[in-house]
């Protein structure tokens, strides 16, 4: 900072600035130093910045004189045209009088005063010819102020038809004189008021003889020959037609005159294309389904719940085991008597006493749970004499099923309370289900379709069975939820198998292409690039065993695969098998299933192999199952939903009625025809190239990268055919690899796809 005097002003800027700042102001003191300063920066200014106002000046003259020139060229336009459709005047009654002046061209300026003639007429043309012939005159144009003769006699001798002239009419142009020039001389873009552009004369005007003259001129070729061919055309203005523009231009009107030998019909209006849209999907409603009915005279009675609670005390008692009833829960198919054992009473006194219970209440079968979960008491369970079914229609329509958001929610049935019991196969993520012939296996697989088809979209969930059975599932072919036919095929259940790895692989390829985790988080990636969600996958296999020995290794494989692997890509399955040995369902199998629903079976060996426990062995069949979920410690039991054939068939017939069958021929084809070497290879094929292929390429070029989501978009194609496309054109050598979630890098150039399109390599 440099301070001139202490009471003086601070100037900043440090020792340069401060100098020039204390020079300016000793020199010119402060109002003309901060001119000098205001004058500097805009010199700088213009020197930064090429700012010249000489230039801008001669750009704004530049600009208004090609304007004015544009002007001017519009109005001498304009004249000429009205000079080309001008015509000289003649008056038939009075003799014509020889006056031959010369014509000069006179330069008018646009901008002078002009005056015009506002007379009109029409030229006789053979008294013109007669009057110069009689008098001699050969001049081409003679004219004097008060008439104005045109004669034309190159042709005169030529017996070629005439066409008749008088249409043309109009002002002629006019003279340059001193008087001002009259609006109607002006453009119409430089009228101050526009004028009309036709004259409506009426189409029942009388025509006034002698108005218009009739004369014949010569019709000469594009060669310069006169042509002595076709009839005479008429030129006497057409009376009948409704508009005539002013400068003798004929205005065709919306009501045109055709021919009648050659009539113009009108083009016909194309019709529009009508796509048919596909039909919305529509939830097969629960109405089909049969309502519960079940009544308290069904069940017994409090009196008779209460006399086996005493006799059971009893039976105990007789053992010498102090034990009373503190709750009875009585559900559909079972009573659960809870019991609270006398202090020093060992639960295993409890246990062993299970065919002894049996006994004494001539049950069919007594199951003890010790301890029940939660609960400081023994649990009893003994069959009912009249058992109530469990109906689907119940569960589905009950508030907590409603509730649930997601769409692989199904119901299985009602515990012992009476509670309904629902799982969802997306969190399972797995389910196996086992048990004997007869113990409502099959059923239970009937109810988790219903349960899905009454509540899911095929947009959401897609399935694929496989039943080697042949009759169970066969009944749903047809629906729009199934991904291809219902496989029976053991081998080619096989090759279906294979399919969902290939599947599973090519989705987690997506997943990682995007950054995503799951299906879920590449169903929010596609909404909001405005794409379809992937749907979830459901595999069902309704007779493991089958399969187990037409092709052990390669099931296990891939069911070992899709157990340890599928769920995050949305695929799940749900395995059920009548016979529950250690060959069929393995340890692999078994370890990567957790949740499973154990039915009525023969042995205590087949209840351990497939709930690690015993207990299945005790169960009354018909649907009587223990529900064994993951997140459960314990098995819950339970009676499973019940559902007839035939309410089945009409959820079958009204998804069939009202819905389309949406699976891909093509995708069915590969998914039946799948083998294990191209699952792991995903689908190569070096036989048959997809058509589309070109398409894609072409895509990818114009696009300047290759994904599949960018196929989906373009090409409308599912996410299956784009992956295959997409690795195709790896394998040939048009994209790059894999580079995690960038966009796969172009080999290839549009200058070599055409040379490789043109010797048919694509």
């Amino acid at each position: 900072m440099l301070k001139s005097d202490p009471k003086s002003l601070v100037l900043p800027g440090g020792l340069i600035g401060g100098s020039i700042a204390l020079g300016l102001m000793l020199l010119a003191a402060k109002p003309g130093a901060l001119i000098i300063l205001l004058a500097f920066t805009l010199s700088q200014l213009v020197l930064i910045f090429n700012v010249s106002l000489k230039k801008s000046a001669f750009k704004t003259a530049e600009v208004i004189r090609q304007n004015t020139r544009r002007v001017s060229e519009a109005i001498r336009q304009s004249k000429a045209q009205q000079a080309s459709d001008s015509m000289v005047y003649s008056v038939p009654a009075e003799p014509q009088r020889e006056s031959a002046l010369p014509v000069f061209d006179v330069p008018v300026s646009p901008f002078e005063e002009l005056d015009h003639r506002t007379s009109h007429g029409f030229v006789d043309l053979n008294a013109m010819d007669a009057g110069s012939r009689s008098q001699g005159v050969d001049k081409a144009l003679s004219f004097d102020v008060d008439t104005a003769v045109l004669e034309d006699t190159s042709f005169e001798n030529s017996e070629c038809p005439r066409v008749k002239t008088d249409f043309i009419g109009g002002p002629t142009e006019p003279l340059p004189t001193a008087h001002p020039i009259s609006d109607a001389d002006w453009p119409d873009f430089l009228r101050p008021e526009k004028e009309p552009t036709f004259i409506d004369l009426p189409i029942e005007a009388p025509v006034v003889e002698g108005l218009y003259n009739t004369q014949h001129i010569h019709r000469i070729g594009v060669d310069g020959r006169p042509i002595s061919e076709g009839p005479e055309d008429s030129m006497e203005p057409d009376i009948s037609s409704p508009f005539v523009e002013s400068n003798s231009k004929k205005v065709t009107s919306q009501r045109s005159n055709t021919s009648s030998d050659n009539p113009v019909q009108p083009s016909p209006r194309p019709q529009p294309v009508r796509h048919q849209k596909p039909r919305e999907f529509k939830a097969a409603p629960t109405s089909l389904l049969k309502s519960d009915n079940n009544t308290e005279s069904v069940r017994s009675n409090k009196n008779a719940l209460a006399l086996q609670g005493q006799k059971l005390v009893d039976t105990l008692a007789s053992f010498g085991v102090d034990a009373k009833v503190v709750n009875v829960t009585h559900g559909p198919a079972i009573t659960r008597f809870e019991l609270s054992p006398g202090p020093g009473i060992k639960v295993s006194r409890i246990v062993n006493l299970t065919d002894d219970l049996a006994l004494a209440m001539a049950a069919v079968g007594v199951r003890i749970e010790a301890p029940i979960p939660g609960k400081s008491a023994i649990g009893i369970e003994i069959p009912n004499k009249e058992t109530s079914p469990v109906t689907l229609r119940s569960l589905i329509e009950s508030t907590a099923f409603r509730k649930q958001t997601s769409p692989l929610t199904v119901a299985l049935g009602r515990d012992i309370p009476g509670n309904p019991i629902f799982c969802d196969l997306a969190t399972m993520p797995h389910l196996l289900i086992a048990g004997a012939t007869g113990s409502g296996k099959s059923v239970c697989i009937n109810a988790i379709l219903i349960s899905i088809l009454c509540k899911a979209s095929p947009e959401q969930v897609k399935l694929i069975m496989i039943d080697p059975k042949v009759v169970e599932l066969s009944i749903y072919n047809g629906i729009p939820h199934l991904l291809a036919p219902v496989v029976t095929d053991p081998k080619k259940a096989a090759n279906t198998l294979n399919w969902a790895v290939g599947e599973m692989t090519r989705r987690y390829a997506l997943f990682a292409e995007t950054s995503v985790r799951d299906y879920k988080g590449y169903n929010e990636y596609l909404k909001l690039n405005g794409e379809e969600p992937i749907p979830l996958i459901l595999i069902v296999i309704d007779e493991l065993a089958d399969l187990m020995q037409v092709a052990s290794k390669e099931v296990e494989e891939s069911i070992a695969r899709l157990t340890a692997m599928a769920r995050a890509a949305g695929i799940h399955l749900l395995i059920a098998t009548q016979r529950p040995s250690v060959d069929v369902i393995t340890g692999v199998i078994k370890a990567n299933i957790p949740s499973r629903i154990a039915f009525a079976v023969s042995s205590q060996v087949d209840s351990r192999t497939i709930l690690d426990m015993g207990g299945a062995e005790k169960l009354l069949g018909k649907g009587d199952m223990l529900y064994y979920p993951q997140s459960m410690a314990k098995p819950q039991r339970g009676q499973g939903a019940f559902v007839s054939d035939r309410e089945v068939e009409s959820i079958i017939e009204f998804l069939k009625s009202q819905n389309y069958s949406t699976y891909d021929p093509e995708v069915a084809d590969q998914i039946v025809s799948a083998s294990a070497h191209q699952s792991s290879s995903q689908h190569k094929n070096d036989g048959e190239e997809d058509e589309l292929l070109p398409q894609a390429v072409d895509i990818v070029l114009n696009a300047g990268c290759a994904s599949v989501s960018i196929l989906q978009r373009k090409m409308n194609i599912g996410y299956p055919r784009a992956a295959r496309l997409v690795d195709r054109m790896e394998d040939k050598g048009y994209i790059g690899p894999f580079e995690g979630s960038k966009p796969r890098r172009l080999i290839i150039t549009q200058t070599q796809w055409l040379e490789i399109q043109s010797k048919g390599d694509s």
